[in-house]
């Protein structure tokens, strides 16, 4: 499986690999199942997705942690009475 990501990530990254016709991808891949060729051939991504057991609802979030420093910063001091204005 890690050779079709491979080759799937070559045509990505090259220009003239991904814009290539049916023919150049499957001398490209001849080693490879014949479904897996034709599913790639024809941009099949429910296909590929089943062939490879892979999801295309996949999400990554980043939510940084809380920095107990930085609440204690947020609070002002206190405003003290002027003390030279007390007669």
């Amino acid at each position: 499986m890690s050779e079709i990501i491979d080759f799937l990530e070559k045509i990505g990254e090259n220009a003239e690999l991904r814009y290539a016709n049916s023919e150049r991808i499957s001398r490209l891949m001849e080693n490879t199942d014949p479904a897996l060729i034709e599913a790639v051939i024809c941009g099949d991504q429910q296909t590929l997705e089943s062939i490879l057991g892979a999801r295309s609802n996949v999400i990554c979030g980043v939510h940084p942690a809380d920095d107990p420093d930085e609440d204690e910063s947020d609070e002002e001091p206190a405003n003290e009475p002027n003390q030279s204005n007390v007669a």
